[in-house]
């Protein structure tokens, strides 16, 4: 059984979605400060790998890709915008985006 474990984000606004990757070793939270944080959380510790910063406004959903693809995530928000991002080497960068996305509910399966 899995234990539980309270994560500080310092997000500057309320937290609208957070996920974790395949493993379960990589959280994502998604706020309205407009940003998205990653931690590393494995072995119940929690450090901080990266903030993004590229909705104008509330990101409201998140989505990892399957291993398969690379180390991607999907973000949506309030400024209907859709972005990939990736990590390589340590780094996150914006690999796609998509702009006037209509509805931004929910991105599972991205």
């Amino acid at each position: 059984m899995a234990g539980t474990q309270t994560i500080d984000t310092n997000h500057e606004d309320m937290i609208h979605d957070a996920q974790l990757d395949y493993y379960g070793t990589t959280l994502a939270t998604a706020s309205s400060d407009e940003s998205i944080k990653i931690f590393d959380v494995r072995n119940k510790k929690q450090v901080l790998l990266a903030t993004l910063h590229e909705h104008k406004g509330p990101v409201w959903s998140l989505s990892w890709s399957h291993p398969m693809y690379g180390n991607l995530l999907a973000s949506c928000g309030y400024d209907r915008r859709v972005i990939i991002w990736r990590e390589l080497g340590g780094r996150w960068d914006k690999v796609y985006e998509y702009t006037d996305h209509t509805s931004s509910g929910g991105l599972e399966g991205a």
